[in-house]
């Protein structure tokens, strides 16, 4: 069977921390080049042709449970990725979405999430989602709370109107880095249909060869929808 090009490709970027651990540098330094690895499978995207590309950046457990010095690090590495990225995002034709309790994050952070993706807002190549204070089994409540005000029953498509990713079509794959081989709350409703692929790789040394590496794994753009 030949393979197909996924049009909707989802990403648990795991690995940063062991990537800087194994090369003897602070590990701020393996999600900085983590971010540059994130570009770059953009780039690829573009060219190759996918549509929607959606990241796991940090979780609603990751500030939770992660010291308070290394949450304001991350934050300040957000900030400075989607600064120092933002021209070559434009240039790629992206557009970006947030996903997540983006509304509790420090001011500056939210400022500069909400200038990136008024100047994106404009790209047609490829939709790029980024999930930032997020959680999956936080976003099913949430769309629940939001139905049952009105107490009667709701279809799956009402529903789904309610999630973070409204108006996007479900990931046909999700991909998670450095060997780990769980969704750690990451896309629960979205992905029950959705083909899985792990790899050892961790994410600051994934590149175009390993995305290509999982694309090769759909073996068939028909999905059995449980059957």
């Amino acid at each position: 069977m030949n393979e197909i090009l996924p049009i909707h490709v989802a990403i648990i970027m795991d690995g940063n921390r062991r990537w800087a651990k194994k090369h003897k540098v602070n590990p701020i330094e393996g999600h900085r080049k983590g971010v540059d690895t994130l570009i770059k499978i953009v780039e690829e995207a573009v060219r190759i042709g996918i549509k929607y590309l959606t990241v796991y950046a940090l979780s609603t457990e990751n500030l939770k449970n992660r010291t308070k010095s290394e949450v304001l690090a991350l934050l300040k590495l957000i900030e400075e990725g989607f600064t120092k990225h933002l021209p070559r995002l434009k240039k790629e034709g992206a557009r970006l979405n947030c996903i997540g309790d983006v509304k509790t994050l420090p001011i500056s952070t939210q400022m500069i999430i909400n200038r990136a993706i008024d100047e994106l807002k404009g790209g047609k190549n490829v939709v790029i989602t980024v999930a930032i204070n997020y959680g999956g089994r936080d976003e099913i409540l949430r769309a629940a709370n939001n139905l049952t005000v009105e107490k009667r029953p709701f279809s799956e498509s009402q529903f789904e109107d309610q999630l973070y990713t409204a108006g996007m079509p479900d990931p046909n794959i999700v991909i998670r880095t450095g060997g780990h081989k769980r969704l750690s709350n990451f896309l629960l409703w979205q992905s029950s249909y959705s083909e899985l692929y792990f790899t050892d790789v961790l994410w600051p040394d994934f590149d175009a060869k390993e995305l290509g590496r999982a694309i090769k794994s759909l073996k068939t753009g028909v999905r059995n929808w449980g059957r």
